[in-house]
This record gives structure tokens, sequence and C-alpha cells, in this order.
């Protein structure tokens, strides 16, 4: 193992994830590869050090990790970081006791871990419903139980259920009711997959089997604008500037796949410009208005979000939908948005700026000058 050379008097900024060594020892931090990369040179150009680590090497002494000599990525065993981002992909390993003995060991050595835990769709909900302002925004859900489906088919012609703790859009079941079929549409290996059944008691007995006893959300289903026939919605990227203040620093929009429901990136979905792609439905001027208006929303989700959840949340993934009559729905909250958009281009996105500078202002909020 190689040793770096580290300033004891800068910041030190770590991510805790999964890691893969490929041959010759190369790591792959697989979906946040690129990310990490550009924490790395972000963090660099302002005089920290940056590494990646996993749970199983950490120890009072040093964590063994992985951190960019210029070149490559290289192993070596390296102080305890001040700041831990945790992008953990698996909510079992949240739950283990080696997860919870590393909680000890930074709330021990005043270690900051943000975005600790994954948040479930069901606690998120309810937090929201709790603010009368958001009420509005929110579709109706409940906790999943055969006996609803008839009474909210009564209502809503299409209604979503989802895993409680699910992501990327999987796992997700889309119902449409019709005169004489009920559709059950979900994705599978090989696409989307569609099943159509005659009654409620044969849909509930095809839904039994498919999601057992895991806890689901039944969702009133949404008439969102459309983009080229495919589902559209936008991705809200918000971060914490300090206690207080939560600012947006991205907002992007979001086509699902030909023939699927779900418009995560995971499931094949494509990103848009926000502003052009409202401009198709509101016009130039209203377009910007109606960003605005999302801008704020996804704020209040935030400020709702972080007040509640123990720990320090500083970045947030929200998405909103707009239906055809221009309401604004505010569908989800997660505390690991995506990082995955293929490629990396040579800009450091503002995100990963937004999260770099929030850690900076905390270690040292008295200093002069831009960080």
């Amino acid at each position: 193992m190689t040793q770096p050379v580290i300033d004891p008097h800068r910041p030190i900024i770590a991510v805790l994830t999964e890691i893969y060594e490929q041959d010759g020892d190369n790591p792959s931090f697989k979906n946040i590869h690129s990310f990490c990369e550009e924490l790395n040179e972000y963090v660099s150009k302002h005089g920290g050090f940056f590494y990646v680590f996993t749970l199983k090497d950490t120890s009072k002494e040093t964590f063994t990790g992985y951190y960019f000599d210029g070149k490559h990525w290289q192993k070596a065993r390296l102080p305890l970081p001040d700041f831990v981002y945790n992008r953990i992909h698996a909510r079992r390993t949240e739950v283990s006791k080696r997860f919870a003995a590393f909680l000890e060991l930074a709330l021990e050595f005043k270690i900051k871990i943000f975005n600790q835990r994954f948040l479930s769709k069901w606690e998120v909900h309810n937090w929201l419903s709790q603010r009368k302002q958001l009420q509005a925004f929110l579709p109706e859900t409940y906790l999943y139980k055969e006996a609803l489906l008839s009474e909210l088919f009564e209502t809503y012609n299409d209604l979503y259920i989802k895993p409680l703790n699910g992501s990327q859009g999987r796992g997700i079941y889309w119902l449409h009711k019709s005169l004489d079929t009920i559709l059950l549409a979900f994705s599978g290996k090989e696409g989307m997959k569609k099943q159509y059944y005659s009654n409620l008691d044969e849909l509930t007995a095809a839904l039994a089997q498919k999601i057992g006893t895991k806890p689901h959300l039944v969702q009133q289903g949404i008439d969102l604008f459309k983009w080229e026939e495919n589902r559209l919605d936008f991705r809200v990227l918000c971060h914490k500037k300090n206690n207080q203040e939560w600012k947006v620093t991205s907002v992007v929009a979001r086509s699902s796949a030909e023939d699927q429901f779900a418009s995560n990136l995971a499931l094949g979905g494509k990103l848009l410009r926000p502003h052009p792609v409202l401009a198709t439905f509101f016009g130039k001027e209203f377009a910007t208005t109606k960003l605005s208006l999302m801008k704020e929303l996804a704020l209040e989700g935030a400020n709702c979000v972080s007040s509640h959840v123990n720990g320090l949340m500083v970045e947030l993934g929200i998405d909103i939908g707009i239906d055809v009559t221009g309401n604004l729905w505010l569908i989800e909250i997660n505390s690991k948005p995506s990082k995955n958009l293929g490629e990396r281009s040579r800009k450091i996105r503002p995100s990963t700026k937004a999260i770099i500078d929030y850690c900076y202002n905390e270690i040292d909020s008295g200093s002069e000058g831009e960080i």
C-alpha cells in the first residue's frame, strides 16, 4: 500500500459505499464512480483530501480506502475523515451490526455522517401530510391492503402499488381499470409486462403472489403530462446551505423509456432540459413561473423531511409531476438520488460542488474568501 501525504490542517471528506476490486486491484465504485471522481477533483482543488472506503475496512486508528494519486485509485490506510457521505446501496446493510458499530465509532470521534439512511416512502408521506401547505400536492396514499382496491377504483381508474423500501423505480405495479378488465403492468427483465384480469378477485390473487408479505403502498394514479407519448416528471436536487437553509441546485426533466411507466434512468429514462419542456406545454413566460413554483415545492418538502430525520441530511432528490391540468404533485423524496448519468462530462456537477461546499462551510464557517 502506498501512503499519501496529507495536510492535517485541511478537511478530509470520504464516501462510504461498496467497492469492487477488479483485475490488478483497480477499484470500481459502480454507479457512483464518476461522482467520486468529481468529488475528488473538487476537494483536491480546494486543498482537502478525499477517499472512498467500505464498512469492513474501518477501525479506531485508520480506515482503509482508496484515494486518487493523480492517475490511479490507490489503496492505503488513511486518517479518520471529518465528513462521510453514506452511499451504501443496500438497505439491509444499514440495519446490520457492522453499520451500528460504525455509527458508534463516528460518534466517538466526532465524524459527521450525512444522509445516514434510506427513507421509507410511508414515513416520508406521513411527514409531508402533516404540513398543511403540502397536503394539496400529495397523491392519495395508503398502506396497501387488498380491500382498499375496490374502494379506490370507485374514484380512480389508475392506481400504483409501490414497495415501501423500493428505489430506482423497481418493484412498482401500475393498475388500470377499464369497463371489462383490469390491467396489471410491471417491469420485468425483458421490459414491461402486461397482464389482464376480469375481476378484482383475480387481480388481488395475482398481486398476493407477486408482492408476498413485503409492505407496499397503494397510491392514486395521476394523469401526468407526456413527452413524446412517454411519462414525464421532474427531479429537483436540493442541498443544505447551512444548518437552517436548503437551496435548489439543479432541476431536470425525465422522460420514461418507451412502454415504461417509471421515468427512472435505471429503467431507461432520459434527461431533458426542464425549461424547454415546460415551455412546450405552458409557453416560455409561464414555464418560468412553473419552474419557480416547482422549486418552492421542492424546498418545502426538503425542509419538512430534514426536520423529521434523526441525523444530518445534506442532499435530497425530490420527484415532482405536473398533471394535464397544470397542477404540481409531490411524488417522492429520497435520500440517495441517482448519480449514474453515464459517461462523466468535463464539468463538475453543481450537486457535487454543493455537497463539498457544505462540508467546508461547516468545518470553517469563519473563513474568508470564496471556497
